[in-house]
C-alpha cells in the first residue's frame, strides 16, 4: 500500500474516531442537562428540554453514523475498493466544512484520494484492453 494511501486510510479512521468522541460527549451533555432539570420534575415538560433532548440525541447518532461510515471508507481503502474512493472523496469535501481539524483531514484524504498513487491502487475506470489469445506451441 502506498504511503498516501495508508495516510488517507489513517485520516478517516481519525475522523471516526472524533465523530465517536463528539457522539459521546453529546449524549453525555444532554443527558447531563436531562439530570439536571430533574426525571419526573415539572420542569421536565418545559418545550426547550424537550427539544434539546431529542436534538442532541439526533445529531449523537449522526456523528456516530458518520463515524461508522468512516471505518467501512477506511476498510474499503485497504482492500483497494474503487467504491471506497468515491464515498471517501464525498466524505473529504464535507469534511473541509469543519474548520480547522475536518478541512485538515479532509485535505489530506483529498490529496491521497486524487493522487497518482489512487490510480493505481484503486485500478483504473477504464477497462484493461483484451489481449488476443495465442494457442501455445504444439510440438
Amino acid at each position: 500500500m502506498p504511503d498516501s494511501i495508508k495516510t488517507t486510510r489513517i485520516s478517516f479512521i481519525v475522523a471516526a474516531g472524533l465523530e465517536f468522541a463528539t457522539a459521546a460527549l453529546l449524549l453525555f451533555i444532554f443527558f447531563a442537562g436531562a439530570a439536571l432539570i430533574g426525571w419526573g420534575t415539572e420542569r421536565s415538560s418545559l418545550l426547550g428540554s424537550t427539544l434539546l433532548g431529542a436534538a442532541g440525541i439526533f445529531l449523537a447518532a449522526g456523528f456516530v453514523l458518520f463515524g461508522v461510515v468512516d471505518l467501512l471508507v477506511a476498510a474499503g481503502i485497504a482492500k483497494g475498493r474503487p467504491w471506497a474512493r468515491y464515498v471517501g472523496i464525498v466524505l473529504a469535501v464535507i469534511y473541509l466544512i469543519a474548520i480547522p481539524v475536518g478541512t485538515i483531514l479532509g485535505l489530506i484524504a483529498l490529496v491521497g484520494l486524487l493522487g497518482r498513487d489512487a490510480r493505481d491502487w484503486f485500478g483504473s475506470l477504464r477497462p484493461a484492453p483484451s489481449l488476443p489469445q495465442v494457442p501455445p506451441p504444439t510440438i
